[in-house]
């Protein structure tokens, strides 16, 4: 095992993402579920692409962070870890779902 911290303090133990780091992902995601941090329907489709169309993504998470990458694109303060897309400004939904309706099985992201 190899543990590293960079800068900030943030720790990962073979580059993977800590047990702290995948429960600060969990809240950004309920929250953005609830209305409130989350990215604009726009930006989120638009990393979901990105996402599906990359080479380290696979069976719905991130080979390079571990992240399940439908929920890590809804959650504006996120950023890809390899750089693909950033973090955006979080929109308000007025306490409504981040993005619309549920079940739309046409759509893996709204799914969430």
């Amino acid at each position: 095992m190899k543990w590293r911290a960079d800068r900030d303090g943030n720790v990962t133990i073979d580059g993977k993402p800590t047990v702290v780091d995948m429960v600060k992902g969990a809240v950004g995601v309920a929250k953005a579920a609830a209305g409130i941090g989350a990215a604009s329907t726009e930006d989120y489709q638009a990393r979901w692409a990105i996402c599906m169309a990359c080479d380290q993504h696979d069976a719905g998470r991130c080979r390079t962070c571990g992240c399940f990458t439908g929920a890590k694109v809804r959650v504006a303060r996120e950023s890809c870890p390899v750089g693909k897309w950033v973090a955006v400004e979080a929109v308000t939904t007025g306490g409504q779902p981040c993005c619309g309706k549920r079940g739309n099985s046409d759509n893996p992201v709204s799914d969430l």
